[in-house]
């Protein structure tokens, strides 16, 4: 494991820091083909993976971190989230569940809770979904992914009033949330507020949308299209 990998790996870096994102995934490649060491490095590589979709390397990369740094607890902690997100987006939801939940029992702070929370409604699990999103909020009741969450459960659950009034307070704290807009254009639309809907629809469009994304940009336009 030697030098010159961690010196592509920080041009990887320079430019994944400048939005270069294609220049970024040459160098991360080429440092990894020289042996990085830095895990700083390997952990930033493994995220503009997922953000390009390719979730498979992701996995990869995150396990590898986690067998050769095993006692840098913050390093370990974000590999552990964003391997369980990358299982999330290869379609094995229950694998990402399971590491998420091993992880939460042992460290609860924001990002487990956001994530688990997620994850839950995902499964189908509403009471279950309901009961950890109610606990998240107690954890914290201004963290706008939280909240989102906590409004996505009670739109599935058909009560789509708590759902606008979570959904609200999640822009309060973020406004630039895409879940949180394109279900408030979601619950505008069904009340026949269509200029309304239109413009939390446009404000969804507006936000960075990658492949990590829980909402995608298609469908978003799909849901303005309808408008017209």
């Amino acid at each position: 494991m030697g030098l010159i990998g961690n010196i592509f790996g920080f041009a990887g870096y320079y430019n994944h820091s400048r939005g270069k994102y294609d220049k970024a995934l040459k160098w991360y490649e080429k440092a990894e083909r020289a042996d990085v060491s830095s895990p700083n490095v390997q952990m930033a590589y493994g995220v503009l993976l997922m953000r390009e979709g390719d979730f498979e390397k992701a996995i990869k990369v995150f396990n590898k971190i986690l067998i050769f740094f095993p006692r840098k607890d913050k390093i370990k902690t974000n590999a552990r989230i964003n391997l369980s997100m990358a299982y999330w987006k290869t379609g094995d939801l229950d694998a990402a569940i399971d590491r998420i939940t091993d992880m939460h029992e042992k460290l609860k702070n924001s990002r487990t809770y956001e994530t688990l929370g997620y994850f839950l409604i995902e499964k189908g699990d509403i009471e279950e979904a309901l009961r950890f999103n109610l606990e998240a909020l107690e954890y914290d009741d201004t963290d706008a992914v939280i909240l989102d969450n906590l409004g996505q459960t009670y739109y599935r659950m058909g009560e789509t009033d708590k759902a606008f009034t979570y959904f609200k307070k999640a822009l309060e704290e973020k406004d630039d949330l895409l879940d949180a807009l394109y279900h408030v254009g979601v619950i505008h639309q069904e009340r026949g507020e269509i200029d309304e809907a239109r413009k939390y629809y446009e404000k969804a469009l507006d936000c960075n949308i990658t492949k990590l994304s829980t909402i995608s940009r298609e469908t978003t336009e799909a849901k303005l299209a309808e408008l017209s």
